[in-house]
């Protein structure tokens, strides 16, 4: 927090009804897990009643942790006043992770900070009282991960920012900020069908930063000191005969493409092995 900020902090109780690197985000359905999807979200929600700040993810990380390795209970929906939710039970959160993602926000990309976690489908989900919950929401998140939002059940405080003369901090429009969220106790993080602090339940319209960021860096390796045409011209080549051997019915060619790359990918490993040795005589000069 700037040093020109200070802030109160005022307890309060109810549910956050959240929309809903390195790690896998995936749907597994050999294990009944979806893997990474959203829990919480660095930013303003979108009725703008509350924002979460890094210190917002690290309590969310921390308090999911303190549920143990059972993890934290998660629901199909929000139980209603006269609907307890017994027959909604999903499954289990565990293992939270925190991540990072490019977000457009205000005609800017920024880089924000998610929690992430594995949502583990429990077996009973899958012939609940209502129905095949389990399936349904695995299927969906495999179609249309957007259409799904997760959503905490918690507990927090408001922490208002403040001017050294104490009044609010206002935006550029002369609106007080929206005080922070500072989870204190975590109930749940239940599936639903849109929420408010998050943008869907994995967010992997692109790849996620991290293996981004290493693709790059290994490509970056891989042409040091060629051309744009030697680059581009190689790195094309390879990403046809990938996306053949990747979808062999959609290419005739595919057995014998998918042969090629092998072969390649044999070669380029010898050759990586070859010169890491000869690197350590200091006789080797590096070519692709």
């Amino acid at each position: 927090m700037s040093d020109t900020l200070d802030a109160v902090t005022i307890p309060r109780e109810g549910w956050l009804r959240v929309a809903a690197q390195g790690r896998p985000v995936e749907v597994d359905r050999d294990y009944k897990v979806i893997r990474g999807y959203v829990v919480a979200q660095e930013g303003t929600f979108k009725t703008e009643r509350g924002e979460f700040d890094k210190k917002s993810l690290l309590a969310v990380q921390t308090l999911m942790r303190k549920a143990g390795p059972k993890g934290l209970k998660s629901r199909f929906g929000h139980p209603g006043l006269s609907d307890d939710g017994i027959g909604s039970f999903l499954g289990r959160a565990r293992s939270p992770w925190r991540d990072v993602m490019t977000k457009r926000v205000d005609g800017e990309d920024r880089e924000i900070e998610l929690i992430r976690a594995d949502l583990h489908i429990a077996d009973a989900a899958f012939e609940s009282p209502g129905g095949n919950i389990g399936g349904y929401v695995m299927k969906l998140a495999t179609e249309d991960s957007d259409a799904l939002s997760s959503s905490l059940v918690l507990e927090y405080d408001e922490e208002y920012r403040l001017q050294k003369d104490g009044t609010l901090v206002k935006d550029d429009e002369g609106y007080p900020l929206p005080p922070l969220w500072r989870p204190t106790a975590l109930h749940a993080s239940d599936i639903v069908d849109t929420g408010d602090a998050v943008d869907g339940l994995l967010c992997v319209e692109a790849l996620p930063d991290g293996l981004v960021r290493k693709a790059t860096e290994m490509l970056d390796a891989a042409f040091a000191g060629k051309d744009r045409q030697f680059t581009h011209e190689h790195l094309a080549g390879f990403v046809n005969r990938y996306m053949a051997a990747r979808f062999p019915g959609e290419n005739p060619d595919a057995e014998r493409i998918i042969a090629e790359l092998g072969a390649e990918c044999e070669g380029r490993l010898r050759r990586m092995a070859m010169e890491a040795d000869a690197t350590a005589a200091g006789v080797f000069d590096s070519t692709l």
